[in-house]
């Protein structure tokens, strides 16, 4: 076959990848019709407990300023999509100068979600882990208390959880649950579910 034939092939090959919205296979990934994507039948049922977080999120957030002690607010976006072909969320934000993101999996085998988070330009990373605690979703990990040797927690809980929104809760917590810390508040609205 001389290279001259292969071109309008190459060309028919990427148009239909292009109508199609995602690579052959990825069906649940978002496109056109499913811009957030959709949850894989095929994926554990756990993964509709974060149901209400995919889609546009507007939001309101206060942050302690661990300087002054007072706290300081803004609005941020945070938006989460179906990832992986559907088995996995992952979501994003805008908080001032910061953009951090998230992968959400549910672990089958520990039968827990597990959270890594990533922000930047100010780098952080980590890896949190938990699940349903009656209607609020509780992620933990092992954390210092800032700036001292005490055993605890970093805690993240999403609580008021509708199809309106849901708000977020950052907080360390001592190993023994008797002093709790909030450093984050955040209170969100759904923008937009579709395109």
């Amino acid at each position: 076959m001389k290279p001259i034939f292969l071109w309008p092939l190459l060309i028919l090959l990427s148009t239909c990848q292009s109508v199609q919205g995602h690579a052959p296979g990825l069906i649940y990934e978002p496109d056109q019709q499913f811009p957030f994507g959709r949850r894989n039948p095929a994926a554990p049922a756990e993964l509709a407990q974060l149901d209400f977080m995919i889609g546009r999120n507007q939001c309101d957030e206060e942050k302690l300023n661990a300087a002054s002690g007072e706290w300081e607010s803004g609005a941020r976006s945070w938006d989460a999509y179906y990832f992986m072909n559907g088995y996995a969320i992952r979501d994003s934000g805008r908080s001032g100068a910061s953009t951090n993101g998230n992968i959400r999996l549910f672990d089958v085998l520990e039968k827990q979600w597990k959270v890594s988070f990533f922000s930047m330009p100010s780098y952080g990373t980590g890896v949190w882990a938990g699940g349903l605690e009656g209607e609020n979703m509780v992620l933990m990990q092992p954390q210092k208390a800032p700036g001292t040797d005490f055993d605890g927690f970093s805690r993240l809980t999403f609580s008021n959880i509708s199809s309106q929104g849901f708000d977020w809760t950052g907080e360390w917590v001592s190993a023994d649950d008797s002093v709790v810390f909030t450093f984050w508040r955040i209170q969100c609205s759904k923008v937009s579910e579709s395109a």
